[in-house]
């Protein structure tokens, strides 16, 4: 792999990552493994590891990355492990797949153990993805195949890690200057510095069932084009982002994925079937 493009674009070093979690919810799942490729001029290094969860590992996401209760019964906590983490990535840019998920698993933890977030740019392969690199869809393994990099056992994070990297270097060949360059950036760690409470209201603590199961539910919205209406979605999950917690959803009246501050959420209720 040619790393000259990636050290054009990111001459201080850039760390691409992966996590494998209990579900898609930064404040109500775990990290059970973290995985990071760094490259810095010539140099490269890994880093991986599994996490003993709080809370067993639910069967349908073991389907999905094939981590099992057992496989890290004897593995550190994210205490350890995010904090080993944090110190082989500081300094660097940062880059995911979907990063939004996953930043957000990173910084609700440092949030929690109160760690002071530092200067980090933070860059997503998907979104710079979809402005570059022509695929029927830009999931990772989509893009793997289109763009035919090896991806062997996706759903594990090193391998992603891997993919991601390699998926956003190929995009950093095709952009002509820096404005298409930003094309890729989510956002700096240091702007989480504007998110102080990454709790759920109490008053909507109750859709947390529906977010596990990604069961339909309506809620009652205190904004957008349906302002005190109730509308139907299908929820993906509570993430934390700079401007505050939203709650991401399959909206089913307009058909789109949508971001739903959960401060605006002032009811919800069952499906009527």
């Amino acid at each position: 792999m040619d790393f000259k493009v990636l050290n054009k674009y990111f001459p201080n070093g850039v760390v691409a990552f992966d996590l494998e979690t209990t579900g898609l919810s930064p404040l109500m799942h775990e990290i059970i493994e973290v995985a990071a490729v760094k490259v810095q001029g010539n140099e490269v290094s890994t880093f991986s590891s599994l996490i003993k969860p709080n809370e067993p590992i639910p069967p349908f996401t073991t389907e999905i990355h094939g981590i099992t209760d057992d496989m890290v019964k004897d593995s550190p906590s994210a205490k350890i492990v995010i904090k080993e983490f944090i110190d082989f990535f500081s300094g660097c840019s940062l880059i995911a797949h979907n990063a939004k998920f996953d930043i957000g698993f990173i910084v609700n933890h440092m949030h929690h153990e109160k760690v002071e977030v530092f200067d980090s740019e933070v860059h997503c392969s998907c979104k710079l993805a979809r402005a570059f690199v022509p695929s029927k869809n830009h999931k990772l393994a989509t893009l793997c195949e289109t763009l035919e990099i090896p991806l062997i056992n996706h759903h594990r994070a090193l391998d992603d890690s891997w993919a991601a990297l390699k998926i956003y270097a190929h995009a950093l060949t095709k952009i002509q200057n820096d404005r298409e360059f930003r094309q890729g950036r989510l956002l700096n760690l240091e702007d989480f510095k504007k998110n102080d409470n990454m709790l759920l209201p109490e008053k909507i603590e109750g859709l947390r069932p529906f977010v596990e199961k990604q069961e339909t539910v309506e809620i009652k919205y205190n904004g957008g084009s349906m302002k005190g209406k109730y509308r139907e979605i299908r929820p993906i999950g509570f993430l934390p982002l700079p401007e505050g917690n939203i709650l991401y959803a399959h909206c089913l009246i307009s058909d789109m994925y949508k971001s739903f501050h959960v401060k605006k959420i002032v009811d919800f209720r069952e499906v009527e079937k």
